[in-house]
């Protein structure tokens, strides 16, 4: 098992829902919490709530996981602040929960970017440091729905069937040229 105290731990969509519950349960791991989220307002509430767990060092960034040019950024800017990212968590995700043909082409590629492509862009921007470090893990949500379709939630499967997917390739990749660093897909 991955050790989190003293580690950093980043989280995607962490200002809400499941991935503000990761992110307190890894403060209070004793994981030095990084928090990316798209909502400012969310963001700065977290932070403050991880700020009082006794002994964490967290810290929050605007991002939008969708976009490659703000995940780079704010990469850049967490290396700088931080250090190395040990744990990655993609915990954002957004569900449209329209049947195929209600759903809007805007619809199809939000869902898309925020829950497929998302994953290799951080996975671009942190997982050298970990082949580099010999350590490291990336922890992907993903959903039971990435295993079976679901009525009026095509987009949605289809971008955690992606998930699946791309964990499964990059934890055969990993045990070959890293293998001190771990993938964990999670189907809840």
């Amino acid at each position: 098992m991955t050790e989190i105290r003293g580690n950093t731990v980043l989280i995607t969509g962490g200002a809400r829902g499941m991935g503000r519950r990761i992110a307190l349960k890894m403060a209070r791991l004793g994981g030095r919490v990084v928090v990316w989220d798209i909502d400012p307002a969310g963001l700065a509430e977290v932070v403050a709530e991880l700020q009082a767990v006794e002994g964490v060092a967290a810290h929050g960034y605007q991002c939008d996981v969708a976009d490659w040019q703000s995940v780079s950024d704010a990469a850049a800017q967490v290396k700088r602040d931080v250090g190395r990212v040990g744990i990655l968590i993609n915990s954002a995700g957004v569900v449209s929960g329209r049947t195929f043909l209600e759903l809007s082409a805007a619809q199809i590629e939000r869902t898309i970017g925020v829950n497929t492509l998302a994953l290799f862009w951080t996975a671009r921007v942190f997982l050298p440091d970990m082949v580099e470090a010999g350590s490291g893990h990336i922890v992907t949500l993903a959903s039971a729905a990435g295993l079976i379709g679901v009525a009026g939630l095509s987009d949605y499967c289809a971008s955690k069937w992606a998930a699946v997917g791309l964990d499964e390739s990059l934890r055969v990749e990993l045990k070959q040229r890293a293998p001190g660093v771990r993938t964990t897909i999670v189907c809840p």
